[in-house]
């Protein structure tokens, strides 16, 4: 008697599963070159720092729909630069995709010249105009 083929029991992970594990792989090998690349290198050719505070009471007044004080609209830097976000709030922020603890600083290097609108909790709209020139 021939066998029969059931195409709802597949082994393995769903497709979807699949996808997620290889995007989250790629996220965290992005991720990782970041952080070596902020921590390794001789200072010679290390670039200016942009600093952005994230004040206390941050998420509370973006909650609330409030624009927040000291907060730009806009980051302008050099390929070469670093950011550094230091979160004064007591919640969570979360910039460009890397989430920053309450009292946590963090160092993000700007290496790829470009335009871009990416993330930033700590505004009302919720990103953030990132210009990073050559």
């Amino acid at each position: 008697m021939p066998r029969t083929s059931n195409s709802s029991a597949r082994k393995g992970p769903a497709p979807w599963g699949r996808t997620r594990r290889v995007l989250a792989g790629l996220l965290l090998a992005a991720l990782a070159s970041l952080v070596l690349a902020a921590c390794g290198g001789s200072d010679e050719n290390q670039g200016e720092t942009v600093r952005l505070v994230i004040p206390a009471g941050t998420s509370k007044k973006v909650n609330a729909g409030k624009d927040v004080e000291g907060i730009p609209d806009r980051i302008s830097a050099s390929v070469g630069d670093t950011l550094v976000v230091e979160n004064r709030d007591s919640s969570t922020q979360f910039i460009s995709g890397f989430a920053i603890s309450p009292g946590q600083t963090m160092k993000i290097p700007l290496l790829r010249e470009g335009t871009y609108m990416t993330n930033c909790s700590a505004h009302r709209n919720r990103s953030i105009e990132m210009v990073v020139k050559a």
